[in-house]
């Protein structure tokens, strides 16, 4: 005789939700008919020569267009860093990791970063391509028609006007270590006269991030010179070496200008209207 497994109303709700949310985590291969108030949302500017931001206000619209590009540049899992993934993959991994019952990457990180040879690479190895690889690349091929063959940095954040400037600076911050040689070369020198203590702090606080350790001094330069996220503001002995660190920056805010940059969706996106 088969057991008869009896569910109550409130087991029905949650599994009827569980599975909503499982099939609104995979993305769609195609369009899917909204598509023109998708691309409402996503918005580019150059802040800074060779440094773009797409802007984009809704969380978890931001984290899907990036995801797959940011886990192949700094992932501390060796299966996805510089490796083609599918994303129901990746889904499993994350849902793991966190021990959540749902997919929270877009309320876990606010802005992102990647510079245009990972964007390239990550590119030829998709082996489950979907609408958002196809926003990402429509807005590279425009980045591409102003850079020519100079190299970009893309960075991904929820403002463009500056009410907090935190996020931007930060992502400005990552862009100027990867496009600027001398900004780089000034904050190596930073990173080597660096408290040591302080330093290996850090390093375990971005450990517990998830960042992986080909980031960890582009991420330490970046959080001393526009601010330490909270884990990070207890540290003693911190301060002598952020006023070092924000000194360098500091000479590049000025140059700091967003313009508007129209988006040309046909490139990848053509059947769209």
């Amino acid at each position: 005789m088969k057991k008869v497994i009896r569910l109550t109303e409130s087991d029905l709700v949650r599994i009827v939700k569980r599975v909503l949310r499982e099939n609104d985590e995979l993305p769609p291969s195609k369009p899917p008919h909204n598509i023109k108030e998708i691309l409402n949302q996503i918005e580019l500017y150059e802040v800074y020569p060779n440094i773009f931001a797409m802007v984009i206000k809704d969380d978890k619209l931001r984290a899907r267009v990036f995801l797959r590009y940011q886990e192949f540049y700094e992932s501390d899992s060796d299966t996805f860093r510089g490796k083609g993934f599918k994303w129901e993959d990746y889904i499993n991994f994350y849902k793991e990791k966190t021990k959540k019952d749902y997919f929270s990457y877009h309320e876990d990180f606010a802005g992102y970063n990647v510079p245009c040879d990972t964007i390239e690479a990550c590119k030829a190895k998709i082996p489950d391509l979907n609408i958002y690889d196809m926003i990402m690349f429509s807005v590279v091929d425009t980045v591409k028609e102003i850079v020519g063959s100079n190299k970009y940095y893309l960075i991904g954040i929820d403002q463009s006007n500056n009410e907090d400037p935190s996020l931007i600076y930060h992502e400005i911050a990552h862009g100027l270590w990867f496009s600027d040689p001398e900004y780089k070369s000034r904050m190596k020198e930073r990173l080597e006269e660096m408290d040591s203590s302080v330093k290996e702090q850090i390093i375990d606080i971005l450990k517990g991030y998830g960042y992986g350790d080909n980031v960890f001094e582009d991420e330490i330069q970046a959080y001393m010179a526009t601010g330490l996220s909270s884990g990070m503001k207890n540290m003693d002995n911190v301060e002598n070496d952020i006023i070092k660190f924000k000194k360098v920056f500091g000479d590049y805010v000025k140059n700091i200008e967003l313009k508007k940059i129209p988006i040309d969706w046909s490139t990848d996106l053509d059947y769209i209207d």
